[in-house]
């Protein structure tokens, strides 16, 4: 009789232990990061007896959480890619919005500095439009420097931007490295159990550090996951991480170089880096920022010295040789 009321209990505790699963699941439904729990059951072992071996009743094998490696890795790669696309877009619109204007863009500021050339040409000896293509000229000049003002400034906003993401993944592989220690140490502890609210912080920090760059990882046997960006340069290794630097560039002071720094050495991965804000950035930076800036300046120049030819092929009022239009 005891045996069986031992059995019987055996099954209200592990039912009462699947039920408190069940009310930790709804418990933590609004919260994020929390992979759902699940009680495994499993017979409790066997005692033999003279008419055989006689049944214990259930017991709790372990807890899982419901978690899909490939799936984890699908939703970081599409939360690195929305990241970089959506950064690029906010910071092209910018650039977009400035040039692309119809009535204050740079097309109509040209456009109304031609129309007052030819107006000139058809009458050249009134004193008024010749002032008419000076004043579109003064115009035209404020806008290009304007331009060429708001370039600089995104430019310091790039960087600035990029040396706060450096800190950011750099803070975010610390925590990973932190949390690979601890798990580690909880899955050798003798156990058997696997840690899933330390295993689900780790998740919630792999994908927050996928919303800044592209990564890869690599489970290991001991339950740490070593964490790869760029080329596959080691961000996290077990419990160890490396530093992410931003600084000038040797080549380029105006632009920031990234760096990462190891035990073995430093390495520049600028170029390596996609994905995620800081690879929006660099995209915006490589594509967009530089190309357009070194645009607006061999447009300013060509325009200056297409004019500035022209006006010295002529006469002014007074019948002495034309001098040039716009300085350089």
């Amino acid at each position: 009789m005891g045996d069986m009321l031992s059995t019987g209990v055996s099954g209200l505790l592990a039912f009462q232990t699947a039920l408190d699963t069940i009310s930790n699941n709804i418990s933590n439904v609004n919260t994020a990061g929390y992979s759902q729990e699940t009680a495994n059951l499993v017979t409790s072992p066997s005692s033999p007896t003279a008419g055989g071996w006689i049944g214990n009743g259930v017991s709790v094998g372990s807890v899982s959480r419901s978690y899909d490696e490939f799936l984890a890795g699908q939703t970081n790669s599409a939360t690195s890619s929305y990241n970089q696309f959506n950064t690029v877009s906010s910071l092209a619109a910018s650039i977009n919005n400035m040039l692309a204007n119809s009535s204050t863009g740079l097309s109509a500021t040209l456009q109304s500095f031609s129309n007052a050339v030819q107006t000139m040409a058809n009458a050249p000896s009134q004193t008024s439009t010749r002032q008419a293509v000076l004043t579109q000229m003064q115009t035209l000049i404020s806008q290009l420097q304007s331009y060429g003002s708001t370039f600089s400034q995104l430019g310091s906003q790039v960087n600035s931007q990029v040396s706060s993401e450096a800190s950011a993944i750099t803070s975010l592989g610390q925590s990973i490295a932190s949390l690979n220690q601890q798990i580690s140490a909880a899955q050798n502890n003798g156990s058997g159990q696997t840690p899933n609210q330390l295993l689900d912080q780790r998740d919630s920090l792999l994908n927050q550090l996928s919303q800044h760059v592209s990564v890869n990882t690599v489970t290991q046997s001991d339950g740490t996951v070593s964490v790869f960006i760029g080329n596959g340069q080691p961000l996290v290794l077990g419990a160890t991480s490396a530093t992410l630097t931003a600084g000038p560039d040797q080549f380029n002071s105006g632009q920031q170089q990234l760096s990462l720094q190891t035990s073995s050495g430093s390495v520049d991965i600028t170029n390596a880096l996609t994905g995620g804000s800081l690879g929006g950035l660099l995209q915006f930076q490589d594509q967009m920022l530089t190309p357009g800036e070194n645009a607006l300046g061999q447009a300013a120049t060509t325009l200056s010295s297409l004019v500035n030819t022209q006006n010295q092929a002529g006469l002014d009022l007074h019948g002495a040789i034309g001098q040039p239009g716009f300085a350089y």
